[in-house]
């Protein structure tokens, strides 16, 4: 996800959940792959997971939707961006714990 570790610009914060809908996407299209294709798409799929996961946090907000993405095995829906680079928005506050700001 373009941003995330660099600093999330929060003015585009929709386009976090833009981003999000792609993952899902991935997540449906990769058990359709041919095994030749499923191969070298899940190696790059596990090191871009990697890289999510060290820029993002879970969140600590409970709510029905955490539970509900987990067990959807989208993991992704339950973190956010941990920097953010944008003083004039404030992150949405399901975005616990809160990111820190690029200063």
């Amino acid at each position: 996800m373009v941003g995330v570790e660099e600093g999330f610009d929060t003015t585009w914060v929709w386009e976090y959940h833009s981003d999000l809908a792609c993952c899902d996407w991935l997540h449906h299209a990769m058990p359709i792959l041919t095994a030749a294709m499923r191969t070298p798409c899940q190696k790059r799929l596990e090191e871009l997971d990697a890289r999510y996961r060290a820029a993002t946090g879970p969140t600590n907000a409970p709510n029905a939707q955490v539970s509900r993405w987990s067990e959807q095995g989208r993991w992704w829906h339950d973190r956010w961006p941990l920097l953010i680079d944008h003083d004039e928005e404030n992150p949405p506050p399901s975005w616990s714990p809160a990111p820190s700001r690029i200063a």
